[in-house]
């Protein structure tokens, strides 16, 4: 199958290469908080960031504290009408938010319309025509997409440049979620082809599971190929710390500053979990770094 060009769309892939996104076609793999900790690091860092919540749950509201708001109705508006997404603005120093929630589902019938009024190619580019004002403010922007939800994927796959894929240990995210990702990869690439799989993200596993580790690297590259990339750093499992990051809406760096500060109820698990993620987001950077020179 061959696909028309892009530039009618005025779409400029050369200016989507600090986009970020993370995708498995299941769900609970890690991806909203993947996305809520890359999102806060780098704005810490002094950059820029907009984090963008695909998700009709909307539970990046809940990691990064900043309340229901529209519940995704100013997004889904941007997408049928053709304009520039509108963030949240201030969600952090230095971080934006474009709001996620039930609103977004109607994307999917979106979609569908204007695949039949304007066509596929204008259907399944739409984010990138709404991100795409936006790109010139930002110096990182990390989609966090929804699972189980093949259009929506796409859509923001043919947004991004880089793509990581959290998975944990068990058959749903290892084989089912990552075919369902590399089939929607597959299409996608042959449009935006820029496009490249950054690596899998190990989450969710016991602290130190190097068995697990290797097992997790041996099934992605069945599923993406023998080539595909696994991040050295996992991603533990606190179920204290999981509960306390959604109720008070601040991220397992900001939780483990303020236990350092002498803050009540917050486990020693609070340190471990915020330096997996600094190191994982690190590795993310970097590999996207030397697949950069190596263009």
């Amino acid at each position: 199958m061959t696909f028309p060009a892009v530039d009618d769309l005025g779409i400029d892939y050369a200016q989507f290469g600090n986009v970020f996104m993370f995708g498995n076609g299941k769900g609970g793999v890690g991806k909203t908080t993947l996305s809520a900790n890359a999102a806060a690091k780098t704005a810490r860092q002094g950059l820029p960031t907009l984090a963008i919540d695909m998700n009709g749950q909307g539970n990046m509201h809940r990691d990064l504290g900043y309340g229901e708001q529209d519940q995704g109705k100013a997004f889904a508006e941007s997408m049928a009408e053709g304009k520039p997404l509108v963030p949240l603005t201030g969600v952090r120093e230095n971080l934006d938010v474009i709001v996620g929630g039930p609103e977004i589902r109607k994307i999917n019938g979106i979609v569908t319309e204007i695949a039949r009024t304007e066509g596929f190619m204008a259907a399944y580019m739409r984010l990138a025509v709404c991100l795409a004002p936006l790109l010139p403010r930002y110096r990182a922007i990390f989609l966090d997409t929804p699972p189980e939800n093949p259009d929506l994927l796409r859509l923001c796959l043919l947004a991004a440049r880089y793509a990581i894929v959290p998975v944990k240990y068990d058959a749903a995210s290892l084989d089912d979620g990552l075919k369902d990702f590399g089939q929607a990869f597959k299409m996608a690439v042959q449009i935006n082809r820029q496009l490249r799989i950054l690596g899998v993200a190990h989450c969710f596993s016991p602290r130190g599971s190097t068995k697990i580790h290797r097992e997790i690297e041996k099934r992605s590259r069945k599923v993406l190929g023998k080539h595909a990339y696994v991040f050295p750093q996992a991603v533990g499992h606190s179920s204290t710390m999981a509960g306390l990051i959604r109720d008070r809406g601040r991220t397992a760096f900001e939780l483990n500053m303020e236990r350092e500060s002498g803050a009540k109820g917050i486990p020693d698990a609070a340190e471990h979990l915020s330096n997996d993620y600094e190191v994982l987001v690190t590795q993310i950077f970097q590999r996207a770094a030397e697949l950069r020179q190596t263009a």
